[in-house]
């Protein structure tokens, strides 16, 4: 398995083509929901309630009761990570680090149920892994790496707050403490 090249260290890691593409993709995606899809999820059933139409009312309280209080926050806290992960990167380079793919206890069975298949498929775990003595995971979602990973580019600190991704930078994500628990025999 060959690795991507790493760019030059001289450079922030926000100006490696594929970083930068998935970071534009993700700050675009996350106005997006907010500047249009939520005013509009509002707006339109209140502009039906308005108007008389007794069925807009139904589906406004839903919004309002239901939607908004829920997944409001979580798109404003997905928004406010993209753009700590954008600042992250800018100032930064991709630097290689050494890793090790842990799997956590609730995900042993996949690497068990793969580990011996003929076909090579690659086994896909969660992000969990041991760089130097700490342990760290993907922010704000889960993200999924092979078990095969032994080195990660990582711009900024990666035990405080630091942006990691597998080599080639186009799928980045923060990095923060794992506080859950691992498997016995990669514990140690």
């Amino acid at each position: 398995m060959t690795t991507p090249p790493l760019p030059w260290a001289s450079h922030p890691a926000i100006n490696h083509p594929p970083t930068g593409r998935a970071i534009r993709r993700r700050v675009l995606r996350q106005a997006l929901l907010l500047l249009v899809m939520w005013p509009a999820l509002i707006l339109v059933p209140l502009a039906g309630a308005a108007s008389g139409n007794d069925r807009f009312i139904p589906v406004l309280g839903m919004v309002m009761c239901t939607l908004v209080p829920v997944l409001l926050p979580l798109n404003i806290w997905a928004a406010v990570s993209t753009l700590r992960m954008r600042r992250m990167l800018s100032p930064h380079s991709w630097q290689p680090v050494e890793c090790e793919v842990i799997p956590a206890v609730a995900h042993g069975w996949r690497l068990r149920e793969f580990e011996d298949q003929p076909d090579g498929r690659e086994v896909r775990v969660p992000a969990i892994l041991r760089i130097g003595d700490s342990v760290v995971t993907a922010a704000p979602f889960k993200r999924y790496v092979s078990t095969r990973l032994t080195q990660v580019w990582c711009a900024g600190h990666p035990h405080q707050g630091g942006v990691a991704a597998e080599p080639g930078g186009a799928r980045p994500f923060r990095l923060v403490r794992y506080k859950g628990p691992t498997s016995a025999r990669t514990s140690a």
